[in-house]
């Protein structure tokens, strides 16, 4: 049974989790919406109700924003992340983000090959 709270929308680019304010894996974003992520991050099982931080690049190099996040599940495939409380400015950048950009303005596409890598 589905219970998101917002739909999300197929886009694929790298991001990079923090942990505790430091930067502990890369990952790539498969789907976003407004409330949430699925990323796959190779390497690292992440914990149910682990908080972190997932940070990108926007479009037409826009300063890249954080924003917090809870694992929601894990497995095989990735992890569902849950946004935490998020700005105004914030959501407003991830609506344009979403919804008046195409899928490739994002920080580019992840080629099918790459995985993401463990930061050490």
């Amino acid at each position: 049974m589905e219970h998101r709270c917002s739909v999300r929308k197929p886009l694929q680019f790298q991001l990079l989790l923090y942990k505790h304010n430091l930067p502990v894996q890369s990952a790539v974003c498969h789907n976003l919406g407004l409330g949430g992520m699925f990323i796959s991050a190779m390497g690292y099982e992440w914990r149910k109700n682990e908080i972190l931080e997932v940070e990108f690049v926007g479009p037409e190099n826009q300063p890249s924003m954080r924003l917090p996040a809870v694992v929601v599940h894990y497995g095989k495939q990735g992890a569902g992340l849950m946004f935490g409380s998020i700005t105004g400015e914030q959501r407003r950048r991830l609506r344009v983000w979403l919804f008046k950009r195409p899928a490739d303005d994002m920080a580019g596409p992840v080629p099918a090959d790459q995985k993401a890598r463990e930061v050490a």
